[in-house]
C-alpha cells in the first residue's frame, strides 16, 4: 500500500470567532470562506509536515471530483477512530488540490505526484479535521 500523510485540528470555534474578528476580511481572504477551512487547512499543513517556504493559504483547495476508492475508504476508517477517541463527528468532506509549496513538500515525502482528502466536523465548542495526503494515481485501486 502507498503511504499517505495524515493531519488533524482540533481547534475552538470560539477561539476561531476571536482570530476571525482580529483578522477581519484579511484572515477570510486568506483561508477561505466557512469556519470549517480553518482546521481543514491547517489539518493539510499538519500532514505535510509543516508551512514550508512560500507557504500559502492557497496551497490546498477543494477539487470538484471524489478522492479514489481507496483513499475515501481509509479517510472514512480514520474518521471513524477520531470520532470514536473524541465523540465529535465529521460530517463534511472533500477531495483537494495541493498547490505551490504545500504540494511540493508533500510530493518529496510521498515520491510522486499528490492529492489529499478532507474530513471535518464540529461539536461542543469545537472544530475538528482529519486530512489524508497522498500519491495521486489516475488508477482507482488501491496501489
Amino acid at each position: 500500500m502507498t503511504a499517505v500523510l495524515v493531519g488533524v485540528d482540533i481547534v475552538s470555534a470560539d477561539r476561531l470567532t476571536r482570530a476571525v474578528a482580529r483578522g477581519g476580511a484579511t484572515l477570510a481572504r486568506h483561508v477561505g470562506p466557512g469556519m470549517e477551512a480553518f482546521p481543514v487547512k491547517e489539518s493539510f499543513i499538519k500532514a505535510v509536515g509543516a508551512r514550508p517556504p512560500g507557504f500559502s493559504w492557497h496551497d490546498f483547495e477543494a477539487a470538484a471530483e471524489p478522492p479514489p476508492p481507496w483513499a475515501g475508504e481509509l479517510l472514512d476508517e480514520a474518521a471513524a477512530e477520531l470520532t470514536a477517541a473524541t465523540g465529535l463527528i465529521l460530517t463534511g468532506g472533500a477531495a483537494y488540490v495541493l498547490r505551490g509549496a504545500c504540494q511540493e513538500a508533500a510530493r518529496l515525502r510521498l515520491a510522486g505526484p499528490v492529492a489529499g482528502a478532507a474530513r471535518w466536523g464540529s461539536g461542543a465548542g469545537l472544530l475538528v479535521s482529519l486530512a489524508v495526503v497522498y500519491v495521486d494515481r489516475k488508477d482507482t485501486r488501491c496501489p
